[in-house]
């Protein structure tokens, strides 16, 4: 039997590839009134290239760079967040007509995380640190086929422990 769902991981690339994948998130979040948590993961760059970026760019260009880019991730979270007001409203009035009362149709709150490493070491540990019941990831478009699953999200089915779901991006 499965365990009901109480949160969600919602891990990010900040593509238009990822939007069925936040839809499909806020529709199970509601449904269960579970806590969704937003993750996106910084990549790190190798020692040798960021090495060697610090040293033309100097180091405090350097961190400035990393800090803007951490920012804009936090802003466009941010923007997806408040983009499920919107979401959260057209459910309240869907509940409404259907009979539904109140807190039923409804997730309980979202969390965004930025990390800096490894997506899916940080995935998977965010999954864990969170008591996370679910992980949700975007598929991506391929040249040959509408969907294809990224590194990132052949490296997560594997090693997870946890239900994984993949949501291609052309959802409907």
């Amino acid at each position: 039997m499965l365990k009901p769902i109480r949160s969600i991981l919602f891990a990010t690339d900040l593509t238009p590839n990822c939007q069925p994948a936040l839809d499909f998130t806020i529709a199970i979040a509601t449904r269960f009134q579970a806590t969704i948590y937003m993750l996106h993961v910084i990549e790190k760059l190798p020692e040798n290239v960021s090495g060697r970026l610090k040293g033309l760019l100097g180091t405090h260009q350097w961190e400035d760079m990393i800090g803007s880019h951490q920012e804009s991730a936090h802003r466009s979270l941010l923007g997806k967040q408040s983009t499920s007001s919107g979401i959260r409203e057209s459910l309240r009035n869907f509940c409404n007509q259907e009979g539904l009362e109140g807190n039923a149709c409804d997730f309980k709150s979202s969390e965004i995380i930025i990390t800096d490493g490894i997506p899916i070491d940080d995935i998977l540990e965010s999954a864990e640190k969170n008591d996370c019941d679910l992980i949700v990831l975007g598929g991506h478009r391929s040249v040959f086929a509408k969907t294809s699953l990224g590194s990132t999200a052949k490296g997560v089915l594997k090693k997870s422990t946890i239900p994984v779901t993949v949501v291609p991006s052309e959802a409907s």
